[in-house]
């Protein structure tokens, strides 16, 4: 199988290369997933599978000049690729494009088949994202992955968490009422070769089915790494240093993998314990 990676120097397309390093890899930099279609095209053209996980990072201020990365690596490109598969006389088969549950209203439960999007900076890129993929031609099959908090001792949210952890820094954020959606990266990595295999299409919630408040979420970290977590991290704090996006950490999603349990897929790493205790083991 030859598999086409955007965003491979990032922490899931990391994962990817080691996972499918039996297979044969092509590797598309920022360079060709920004020029030419043509030439991009060219490039894909054997592939069986294009596996897009490239964007910009949102756990930032949504900056004028931040707002347009994040939806120029996430759109943009995504639009590029699109076109370039359109192009492409043969392949890909299958087009496997990240997403994220921040579609999804906060504050709210959801899963793929009832639930409400939000209205905010991010639920507007994700859906103009998703929209973006989904004009890809009826030759591909397409597969949407709406990522949770993906956690893993090789980047994301984990390593800064774990030195504060470490220090006797770590604490509950705001009210600690807010629920994280997380998925380990290894299961990321396993229902991506399940959703090839399966000959799965549409939207597939990637997060774990157990999500938990940030106050369970804190009190398994610290358990794990035997280090009190006094402290608690204001909301008005976080507002300051992040602004908007602050409320990616303060109001939270409960998103339920409906679909991916229903098609068979079996998680590595179901709860919060599970997923500290093999991180941190590793660490």
């Amino acid at each position: 199988m030859v598999i086409a990676l955007a965003g491979y120097n990032g922490f899931i397309g990391k994962q990817l290369q080691k996972a499918f390093r039996d297979q044969d890899l092509i590797l598309l930099d920022r360079n060709e997933l920004y020029g030419n279609t043509a030439v991009l095209s060219d490039k894909i053209n054997n592939a069986d599978v294009l596996i897009n996980t490239a964007g910009y990072n949102v756990a930032r201020r949504w900056t004028k000049k931040n707002r347009i990365k994040i939806q120029e690596s996430r759109v943009r490109v995504t639009e590029n690729l699109v076109e370039a598969m359109r192009l492409c006389e043969k392949g890909p088969g299958v087009f496997i494009n990240a997403s994220a549950i921040g579609i999804y209203r906060q504050g709210k439960v959801h899963d793929e088949y009832s639930y409400s999007t939000g209205d905010d900076f991010l639920a507007q890129v994700v859906q103009q994202w998703e929209e973006t993929a989904e004009k890809t031609g009826s030759k591909t099959r397409i597969v949407l992955i709406r990522l949770g908090v993906v956690l893993g001792n090789q980047g994301g949210a984990f390593p800064r968490l774990y030195k504060l952890f470490r220090m006797g820094l770590g604490g509950v954020i705001g009210s600690g009422k807010q629920v994280i959606s997380f998925v380990h990266v290894d299961d990321v990595i396993d229902s991506i070769r399940f959703l090839i295999d399966k000959n799965s299409q549409g939207a597939f919630n990637i997060t774990a089915p157990n999500p938990v408040t940030n106050r369970e979420f804190t009190r398994s970290l610290a358990a794990h790494l035997r280090r009190p977590a006094f402290f608690r991290i204001p909301a008005l704090a976080f507002y300051v240093l992040m602004g908007k996006a602050a409320s990616i950490i303060l109001k939270g999603q409960t998103v339920y993998p409906k679909k991916l349990l229903e098609a068979g897929y079996k998680f590595n790493f179901a709860t919060i314990d599970e997923t500290f205790e093999h991180i941190v083991n590793q660490s």
